[in-house]
């Protein structure tokens, strides 16, 4: 019994060594990149004159933070082993165990010595910083003490476990019935709010009027509602998407009866001189002309269309491509193009945020005049991502800045109005923000912050 107790106390003071090194593993990456060697050691001297670890409870025998070189960033005994020096160990067991701590990439309890005056329990945590290794923190705690303690209280131990294995049987039955079955029904409520499926959940039976019992009344209740609230949203949802169809459809008819209309009169009129080469020479470009602009408007629809239902995920740094082509677009024009790109490289985005980049980049070549200038940023802010797109163009007119998303509005003179009423629904759809700021002569801005999906597996 002695000797279980003893294996029981040595891994239990295992893990507070290994809890006093992860404490001060918390802040030890940014002091040591700032070179704060005399924060790291104010954390080692703090460990070992309070808390948990105490010397009156377990005495710290020694601790101290490497770098991955060995040298002494911070030492409980800086006197010992003076800051920027490799920590050379006094013996080759020594030296065996900091081969292992220097070594290990996992948080690790190192043991040695049994029963000796000398036995000890080391808390080993390696340090990173964006996934690089820094070094490592090491915290070694006496078991001279434990030896002592196991022999005393292994009867009491015995004594306790077997009369808290009855108290805990029994408050586990209570708890089990009064309190986990309503929380674990609560949990699962919880999980469907998160996946958006509160229509599918069954209410928790209410079987008690203590506070759990109302509890699950109020969550309930809070289930309905949402389930309500989701339902008129939808509906909501489907209403708007049937105005905005019949928008769509009477600016398509629109735009593209235009056009038609135009080139049926060229046609009859070919029709009517076939061989009159001065009318086929002037109607020819106006019929090409025509056609092309009817292309335009239904390809852009189709492709704001087919992006809103897209699915499709792409790591952040597919949107550097763009830069490429929109140069391209640039061609010999005299427009510089700022480009600055600073989101996190393991984030994966939409595939429709391409669309809206490539969309506002080319409105803004499009629109402005020679020697002119885009600034292009991208960047995170916790868990959004902020694009901003500004150009020194002609700017917008306050009176029509309200019209800019309206499908079909254009200030240009072969635009189809398409491109930023894409951009608007794209970002709509994937519960973004969109802010437009211009002045006429100086240019404008469109700024859009977008939440950020998920992160690329390593």
């Amino acid at each position: 019994m002695v000797v279980q107790d003893w294996k029981r106390f040595q891994n239990d003071l295992g893990e507070k060594a290994l809890l006093l090194s992860e404490s001060i593993s918390i802040t030890a990456p940014k002091a040591m990149l700032r070179k704060d060697y005399w924060s790291l050691y104010l954390s080692l001297k703090n460990m070992a004159s309070k808390g948990p670890g105490a010397r009156s409870e377990h005495e710290i025998i020694d601790a101290m933070i490497l770098d991955a070189e060995g040298l002494v960033q911070a030492h409980l005994h800086p006197a010992k082993h003076p800051i920027g020096l490799v920590f050379s160990p006094d013996n080759e067991a020594e030296k065996a165990i900091s081969s292992q701590a220097m070594a290990a990439r996992t948080p690790t309890v190192l043991s040695s010595g049994g029963f000796s005056q000398d036995g000890f329990q080391e808390g080993v945590v390696p340090l990173f910083s964006d996934q690089k290794y820094l070094g490592v923190v090491r915290v070694r705690l006496s078991v001279v003490s434990l030896f002592e303690k196991a022999k005393s209280t292994a009867v009491i131990v015995l004594l306790s476990i077997l009369l808290f294995v009855f108290i805990g049987s029994l408050l586990g039955t209570i708890v089990s019935r009064r309190v986990v079955g309503p929380l674990t029904a609560i949990t699962h409520g919880l999980e469907a709010v998160g996946r958006g499926e509160m229509t599918d959940f069954s209410p928790i039976p209410v079987k008690e009027g203590d506070e759990i019992g109302r509890l699950s009344v109020t969550f309930n209740q809070i289930m309905s509602e949402l389930a309500e609230k989701k339902m008129l949203e939808e509906e909501i949802a489907m209403s708007e998407k049937l105005v905005a169809l019949g928008r769509i459809t009477a600016g398509v008819a629109h735009e593209v009866n235009n056009p038609l209309a135009g080139l049926l009169n060229c046609i009859d009129t070919l029709r009517q001189h076939p061989n009159d080469k001065e009318l086929i020479d002037r109607y020819l470009p106006v019929i090409d002309q025509g056609l092309h602009r009817i292309k335009d408007i239904v390809h852009n629809l189709l492709v704001g269309l087919k992006n809103e239902d897209s699915d499709e995920m792409i790591n952040i740094q597919q949107v550097d491509k763009l830069h490429d082509l929109i140069l391209a677009e640039i061609g010999e024009r005299d427009i510089k193009i700022y480009w600055n790109n600073t989101a996190d490289r393991d984030t994966c985005i939409p595939g429709k945020t391409e669309q809206i980049i490539c969309n506002l980049l080319k409105n803004a070549v499009e629109i402005i005049p020679e020697n002119g200038t885009i600034d292009f940023n991208m960047y995170q802010e916790g868990r959004r991502l902020v694009i901003k797109v500004s150009d020194n163009g002609p700017g917008v007119a306050s009176n029509i800045r309200n019209q800019l998303f309206d499908p079909f509005f254009t200030t240009k003179p072969n635009g189809t109005g398409l491109g930023l009423w894409v951009v608007y629904r794209l970002v709509q759809n994937m519960q973004g923000i969109i802010e437009v700021e211009s002045e006429l002569g100086k240019g404008t801005t469109f700024l859009i912050e977008l939440p950020v999906i998920n992160r690329q597996a390593a």
